[in-house]
Formats: C-alpha cells, structure tokens, sequence
C-alpha cells in the first residue's frame, strides 16, 4: 500500500509537471487610468483572467500581459420606475509585450446591459465577456503563437541571460527567465537541464546555509532552532543527508517535550526524504521532479513581478491609445 502511494504521488507529480511546462503565461490587469470603482476592476480582470486561463495560458508572466480599454458608445437614461440605466461599450483587449513595449496583439468587440444605475449596467456589461466565444478563442490562439515566435526567437539570449544570473547566485532569477520558454522551441531540452541544474544549485545553497546556521544554534545549545534550520533543507538537496545526521544528533540531546512538539515535522520531513531516495532509482521520474520543483520555484518569482506590471505598462500603454 505504502508503495503504491509513493507510485500515485509521483504520477500526479508528472502530470502538474506537463501542465507547468505546456503553459505560456500571460498577465491579466486592469490600468488605473479607466479610472473604475474596486468592483468593476475586479469583475473586468476576472473577465480578463478567465480569457487567459480558460484558453490554456497560465497567469503570471513576467514578459507579457493581457489588458483592455473600455470606451463608451452609448448611455441612456430610460424613464421608468426605478429609472434604467443602459449602456453600450466598446471593449478592446491587448496582449502587450512588457519589455519591448510592443501591442502584439488586439481585438475588440461590444457588450452592453441594462441596469439600475450606470456602474451596474458596466458591471452586467463586463459579466457578459464570455472567453469561450469562438472569436475570443480565435484571438487567444492568435496570441499564443506570436508569443511562441517571440520565444522561438529570443530563446538564445534568454539562455544567456539565465546564465549570468545563476553566475551570480541569483537562482531564483534565472529560473524566472527560463520558465517562460515553452516546449514549442528546439532548445526546449537544453532548457529543461538548465533549469535542473541551477534548481539542484540553488537547493544545496540554500541547504549549506541552513546547516551552517543550524551548526551555530548547536554550538550555542540552541537545538530547537537548530532543528528549524535543519528542518527546512530540502530533501533532494545533495547535503539532505547531513542535516538528518543532525537531527538525529540533536534528537538525543533535547529534552523529551522539545521532541515530541518536532516529532510530526521530522517525521513528514524522513518520508520526504524517503521519496527522493526512491526517485534516485528512477531515472525518468526524478528528472520529472526536479523539472516540478524548478517551475514551482520559478512561479513565485513570476508571480511576484507580474504584481509590478501594471504601472510600468498602463501609462504607456494609454499614452499610446490618445
């Protein structure tokens, strides 16, 4: 049972690890400069959002986002009771290139509703962007190969730009660069080894400084923090071993409450270890895994960049729309 566990995760791990590596990503934001209450940017962006994620894209790049400019065509006040508020809106979409400041992409279409006042109908107006449309769909594929191409294109220079970051220490960085290049480009293989190697570089950093804090915590007869050091060391860092050698030591020096209140952490922390042993002795399956951990690494750096996109692009953006 506890092999056939072991046989599941790993599979479920290939499988987030193909959807990782398939995706390109583009951005979803909505520019301050259309000057929108909190719920109807958000409605907007989810709209937005969903045209990216439903047609395959994953939502956080560094290098590409997916806006829109609302212009009004018309608003009527019809004379009920409660008075209706209609409105007719001009909604253009662009896919923009963040460090060429390039539109490489817009459509734009109409939508309009009625409601009790103006921000209402906007909102019912935006809720009826429906990313499934074929014409929607059509432009999304559009986008996704001129996105492809990009890459097809600056793919040397991305692998060169990746390098010097791992040059210099800065791991997490050059995992961002190289995420963002898709399956589609002929170097896709030379790429995925980059991304193990710098990932193990970064891991086994990450690890000798936890070791050498953990070590000084010992030194001081500090075990508990020790044990906070040593229990963050990744399991398929090359220094694992030597940080559970530790634990184990420190395990009979402290105190037996200390070690009860550590025994689940440690305990989740052997059966981690416990599966990257096994990986060991899959070639195939551990290459998956550490493909996996490199993308999950480089999500959040992407993650964190593509929440600075907007006021980098909105105002050029919008000074070129005037």
């Amino acid at each position: 049972m506890k092999y056939f566990s072991y046989i599941a995760l790993l599979m479920l791990l290939f499988s987030e690890c193909v959807v990782a590596q398939s995706q390109i990503s583009i951005t979803p934001i909505v520019p301050d400069e259309l000057n929108l209450n909190s719920s109807l940017s958000n409605t907007l962006k989810q709209r937005l959002l969903q045209m990216a994620t439903v047609n395959g894209f994953g939502s956080s790049s560094g290098d590409f986002i997916l806006t829109a400019n609302i212009i009004p065509l018309e608003k009527e006040v019809i004379p009920t009771v409660p008075t209706t508020v209609k409105v007719n809106l001009e909604v253009s979409v662009y896919a923009v290139g963040v460090a060429e400041q390039i539109i490489i992409d817009e459509f734009s279409f109409e939508v309009g509703a009625m409601a009790k006042n103006e921000a209402m109908a906007m909102g019912s107006a935006f809720r009826k962007i429906n990313p499934r449309k074929p014409e929607v769909k059509a432009f999304m594929a559009s986008v996704r190969e001129k996105i492809e191409k990009y890459y097809i294109d600056r793919t040397p220079v991305l692998i060169a730009k990746a390098q010097q970051l791992a040059d210099k220490g800065e791991f997490d960085q050059a995992l961002a660069v190289l995420s963002t290049i898709p399956e589609s480009v002929s170097e896709y293989m030379t790429v995925s080894e980059m991304m193990r190697s710098v990932h193990q570089q970064m891991i086994d950093k990450y690890a000798l400084m936890s070791i050498q804090e953990a070590k000084n915590n010992m030194i001081l007869k500090k075990y508990p923090e020790a044990l906070d050091c040593l229990l963050y060391v990744d399991p398929m860092s090359n220094h694992a071993k030597e940080a559970k050698a530790m634990v184990n030591q420190i395990q009979q020096t402290i105190e037996a409450n200390d070690r009860a209140a550590y025994e689940a952490r440690i305990k989740a922390q052997e059966q981690k270890m416990e599966m990257a042993q096994r990986a060991q002795d899959n070639e195939v399956m551990l290459k998956k895994m550490q493909l996996e951990a490199s993308y999950t690494a480089a999500e959040k750096v992407n993650k964190e960049s593509s929440e600075s996109l907007g006021d980098k692009v909105s105002s050029w953006l919008f000074g070129k729309l005037k």
